[in-house]
């Protein structure tokens, strides 16, 4: 629009995808090649920026650039910072970045016959650096969501904080797609372990359920039902579950979860016959997790004010033992009362106990 505000429009459908608003001129700027989300910007203070369209966000890469380029068909980034040459191999984790010393200024990049190399001009000489081709071909692969290719360029390169950002990305990728193995193998590489070996009884139920029935395992409900379990999306599995006729299923994934009340609700809606079962061990758990609040006001909901008066009293809650009796008419016997005025009066709330 101006020399410090940029606009980002798909030429297809003529819609706006990002307006960046800058202070200073803006002086370079290149869009990735792989996706087109990502737009790296130099205003004249030489100030390197990273933009992400999806996210809509602004990350300062550095504060002195003299030099910055997309690496050919990739989204690696090669920039120099006086006398470092900086590269980030994975862009999603723009702290996350390789430095090498160099004497002079770099003049290009060039990519062919299965090499990256940098090419620095050092006054006398032109001198080559050498990328990791390895990691330049890791993001092509996730373009072409070769994944299983992407875990063979990582298996063979050491663990570093470069490639601990890769393996979480080809993570995050995997999962979106729907391809469990891989990332079951990235979340054992990166030290999660509880996730993974979620993840690999997932792949297991995928397994066994294709070899029962064969076709595609990840369509499978209850495979779907799981990963929304661990996306948190509880609700999701919930329906997934119940379209399938799978309630107790369903209620045992909100009590493993401790999401007891969520269980007791779809017991109600389902008229479950362990619906009493469950609210008695509910609240048994309450007590035994000293949640005497949740308790109180699960008695109440079941109309046993007395034991809910008796649980707001053992939690030190006077004021709602007193306007359970306020709010609800019942024999109450005279000794309840009495300690309800004791308790009243020991917190100094001589008015509400007037009132009772």
């Amino acid at each position: 629009l101006d020399l410090m505000t940029v606009r980002i429009s798909d030429l297809v459908s003529s819609v706006t995808l990002a307006q960046v608003q800058h202070d200073t001129r803006i002086d370079w700027l290149e869009l990735n090649a792989n996706g087109a989300n990502k737009l790296l910007f130099r205003d004249k203070r030489r100030q390197l920026y990273l933009y992400d369209i999806e996210t809509q966000t602004k990350v300062t890469l550095q504060n002195y650039c003299n030099y910055v380029q997309w690496v050919p068909d990739s989204d690696v980034v090669v920039a120099q910072n006086r006398n470092q040459l900086c590269v980030w191999y994975s862009i999603n984790a723009p702290d996350r970045v390789t430095l090498h010393e160099i004497k002079g200024d770099i003049e290009d990049i060039e990519r062919s016959n299965g090499r990256t190399c940098v090419i620095v001009d050092e006054g006398v000489n032109m001198v080559e650096y050498e990328l990791d081709e390895g990691l330049i071909s890791f993001g092509s692969c996730l373009e072409r969501q070769a994944y299983a290719k992407a875990v063979d360029l990582l298996e063979e390169l050491p663990l570093t904080p470069e490639t601990e950002a890769m393996w979480r990305t080809l993570a995050d990728a995997s999962m979106e797609h729907f391809h469990l193995p891989v990332a079951e193998r990235c979340y054992a590489v990166l030290g999660d372990i509880s996730k993974s070996r979620y993840l690999h009884k997932v792949n297991r139920l995928i397994m066994d359920h294709t070899a029962e029935v064969g076709g595609d395992g990840t369509h499978y409900y209850m495979a779907q039902a799981k990963m929304a379990m661990l996306a948190k999306q509880f609700q999701r599995a919930e329906a997934l579950l119940l379209d399938h006729n799978e309630v107790d299923e369903a209620l045992s994934m909100y009590q493993d979860l401790l999401k007891y009340d969520e269980s007791i609700r779809l017991a109600e809606r389902k008229n479950h016959p362990k619906l009493a079962n469950l609210k008695q061990f509910y609240l048994q758990w309450l007590q035994e997790t000293q949640q005497e609040e949740k308790a109180g006001e699960l008695l109440e909901q079941q109309g046993d004010y007395p034991r809910a008066i008796e649980m707001y009293l053992r939690g030190g809650m006077a004021a709602k033992a007193a306007s359970v009796v306020n709010r609800f008419a019942h024999s109450y016997t005279q000794e309840l009362l009495t300690r309800i005025l004791g308790a009243l009066q020991g917190c100094g709330l001589y008015d509400r106990a007037g009132e009772l």
